[in-house]
């Protein structure tokens, strides 16, 4: 599928989106895990937060996990594309109906 040109890779352009997404896998792919001693950066008096990012909201139709109908958050939203009709999240492709506000 081509991606059209009103679609949004949200925080990057797509071949930026792409390199630090095969970045990602590459480096949980791999057979060992560097040594702390070998990382660079640092980060020192932290913690495990939260933070926002885009998702979509809505009722799912034919996810494998939810059941037709029901509310669902999807995980983060890297592509959405609201005239093509499609998105991408980090775990699928969604096909969009309509939206909830179509002012919005």
């Amino acid at each position: 599928m081509r991606a059209t040109q009103n679609g949004i890779f949200l925080g990057d352009d797509r071949r930026a989106l792409l390199a630090k997404l095969q970045s990602l896998v590459t480096d949980l792919a791999a057979p060992d895990f560097p040594h702390a001693s070998s990382i660079p950066v640092m980060i020192d008096n932290w913690k495990v937060g939260r933070r926002e990012v885009p998702c979509l909201l809505g009722n799912a139709f034919g996810h494998p996990n939810i059941l037709d109908g029901h509310a669902s958050i999807s995980s983060e939203l890297f592509y959405f594309d609201p005239e093509g009709g499609i998105a991408r999240t980090i775990s699928r492709w969604y096909r969009l109906g309509t939206p909830s506000n179509p002012q919005i």
